[in-house]
């Protein structure tokens, strides 16, 4: 008890500070992950998809929740600090969940989408693959990229030419072609996002949920402190 004594109201005050700031963190980097996905929607399984969504409400729960902690600290009030601890566990563990769950998926979600390129590659420009065709050209001039592994492998779908997206520079006549085209394939900078990506929302999951870990412990010694304050009175 001495311990939580003299952890005392003021630290746990700024661990809910720093809970109200992961939240602002955790929304931040939902926002900025769902901005860098939504252009492989159509490569891209649901579930992977999803993910910044689950992220965003997450980070409004935790927001919330830090709110109640607050009003807990500042005015000694018991039932909001059991409050504040119950709902930040259960936080703590959808971000657990939610890391395991995006370190499983990885290998799935890129086979998914090389099934997916491997698909719509050849209805390029055709009727009833409009939207394929427009993320196509997006991802390529987005992140410059040409192909899945290439420019090579538009060869069969547009011979002679390429999609202007795949050039960095357009010849005067309108043709883009080999020379002028990014060399990377979009399967291999999919990848490296996807790599990135994963290790954010992984690594934030367990750096926040160690923060709000130890606001739990905190609030926890807190509300022995106020019963025995309240015993003694």
């Amino acid at each position: 008890m001495a311990i939580c004594t003299f952890l005392g109201k003021y630290i746990l005050y700024l661990f809910n500070l720093l809970c109200l700031i992961s939240s602002v963190g955790i929304l931040s980097i939902a926002f900025i992950i769902n901005q860098k996905l939504y252009k492989w929607s159509n490569f891209i399984s649901t579930d992977f998809i999803t993910t910044p969504q689950i992220l965003l409400a997450i980070g409004i729960g935790l927001l919330i929740i830090s709110i109640i902690g607050l009003c807990g600290v500042l005015r000694d009030i018991g039932w909001l600090l059991t409050l504040f601890s119950v709902l930040l566990t259960i936080v703590l563990i959808g971000e657990l969940i939610l890391s395991g769950f995006v370190y499983q998926m990885r290998n799935e979600i890129k086979d998914y989408a090389l099934n997916q390129m491997n698909h719509t590659i050849s209805g390029y420009n055709k009727t009833g693959y409009e939207a394929s065709t427009q993320t196509w050209n997006l991802i390529q001039s987005d992140i410059e990229c040409c192909g899945i592994y290439g420019p090579e492998d538009w060869k069969l779908v547009t011979p002679n030419k390429l999609p202007t997206s795949c050039c960095y520079a357009i010849p005067l006549d309108g043709f883009c072609t080999e020379t002028e085209s990014y060399k990377d394939g979009c399967f291999k900078k999919f990848e490296s996002i996807l790599q990135e990506n994963s290790e954010i929302i992984i690594w934030t999951a367990i750096g926040f949920a160690l923060v709000q870990l130890f606001a739990v412990f905190l609030a926890c010694c807190r509300k022995c402190s106020l019963h025995k304050e309240y015993e003694t009175v």
